[in-house]
């Protein structure tokens, strides 16, 4: 265990600002507590991943942890990674305090930052107690400490039990803000005792249009893969995702089409699954396209959500996958979607069984037979 009185290390944060969708927000969280003075001792940001939550709550710590934050005249609003001034009575952080440069660098003593560990899949109970004894001792730089868990629902329930306990009975000037993907999973008690503020899905125009402007070509269908989530839409354009995406579906095309054996495809798709990463460039680069069993089950859950959209003449509005239109349009002609609605249950049950002991070349088999006997 750490020495709990030393600074907590934390993740730094690689945007600096709250993004154009989020100005409202930073308004009402920020701006109207700065006024008044009161800032919830829990707050609970909740939203799909990829619509920059965990920007937003480093940055908002950032401002309550400023030591001279500065009005709108001063230093001007940053959205994306443009600056832009305007008039008001809207503040943000200095950026130039001794606390903003510590957080600038991730070695702020009075921000406490928790995760999931590199070892885990959940965040432990051991990990919550070590932060209740962090809370209780005095800020370093000034009068506030700030606590952000992200996600919240990875807390097991033992760790979930143990947090509540210092939620019901809060420590003077100690901040606790929750990230949340699925704020359900969460305890009720543990809802109950959080201010909730729920982040919506940024409009379609203003998401495009910041996405353009960080240089993503095609942003319509990068959004429209992504959920609508900017953050997503981003890292998928500068990612392998795209390919991954395109190589399994034109292999579930070429199922269709009697160009090769589903049984096939099974294998090709289960030997790219139990790649290793190479180590150097060259070697690389001579890999095939990495996937993993989870990225195979949901593309292929998308095509078939797709189909039944199309099956139902659905506008291209409607489709996920929208530079697939032509082929979705032809393959729901060509498959009956009682089978393909047969389907849809069997890869929901998939997301469940690939993380179990089951076979994963079998599950693939069995889902691209079913697939091939989806043809009228």
């Amino acid at each position: 265990m750490p020495d709990i009185a030393q600074e907590k290390p934390i993740q730094a944060n690689t945007h600096d600002g709250f993004y154009p969708w989020q100005s409202s927000l930073w308004q009402q969280l920020y701006v109207s507590n700065q006024e008044t003075g009161h800032f919830p001792h829990a707050l609970l940001l909740s939203g799909i991943s990829g619509i920059g939550k965990k920007d937003f709550a480093f940055y908002l710590a950032k401002g309550l942890l400023c030591q001279t934050p500065k009005s709108l005249s001063q230093t001007g609003q940053l959205q994306g990674d443009r600056q832009v001034v305007q008039k008001g009575t809207q503040t943000v952080p200095c950026n130039q305090c001794r606390s903003c440069q510590l957080l600038n660098i991730a070695s702020h003593p009075d921000l406490y930052h928790i995760g999931i560990p590199e070892d885990k899949k959940i965040i432990p109970v051991d990990a919550i107690r070590e932060l209740i004894q962090w809370s209780v001792l005095n800020a370093q730089l000034g009068t506030k400490k700030i606590i952000i868990i992200e996600p919240a629902e990875a807390m097991n329930i033992n760790a979930a039990n143990s947090l509540l306990k210092t939620l019901e009975e809060p420590v003077a000037n100690t901040f606790i803000i929750l990230l949340s993907h699925k704020k359900q999973a969460l305890l009720a008690t543990i809802r109950s005792r959080c201010q909730c503020v729920d982040i919506p899905l940024p409009e379609e125009e203003s998401a495009q249009l910041w996405l353009q402007e960080q240089g993503v070509k095609q942003a319509e269908l990068m959004l429209s893969l992504s959920s609508g989530a900017p953050l997503l839409a981003k890292v998928l354009a500068q990612g392998q995702q795209l390919a991954v995406r395109n190589n399994i579906i034109n292999r579930l095309l070429d199922i269709i089409n009697n160009a090769i054996d589903p049984v096939l495809v099974a294998e090709e798709f289960y030997k790219a699954t139990i790649l290793k990463p190479a180590k150097t460039k060259a070697a690389r680069a001579k890999q095939s396209l990495m996937m993993t069993a989870y990225d195979i089950i949901y593309w292929f859950d998308s095509l078939l959500a797709d189909i039944a959209r199309s099956t139902y003449h659905c506008t291209n509005k409607g489709i996920t996958n929208l530079d697939r239109y032509d082929d979705l349009q032809d393959l729901s002609n060509r498959l009956y979607l009682r089978k393909l609605l047969q389907l849809s249950d069997s890869i929901n049950k998939a997301y469940n069984e690939i993380q179990g002991s089951i076979s994963i070349q079998l599950l693939f088999e069995q889902l691209l037979i079913e697939w091939k006997n989806c043809k009228i």
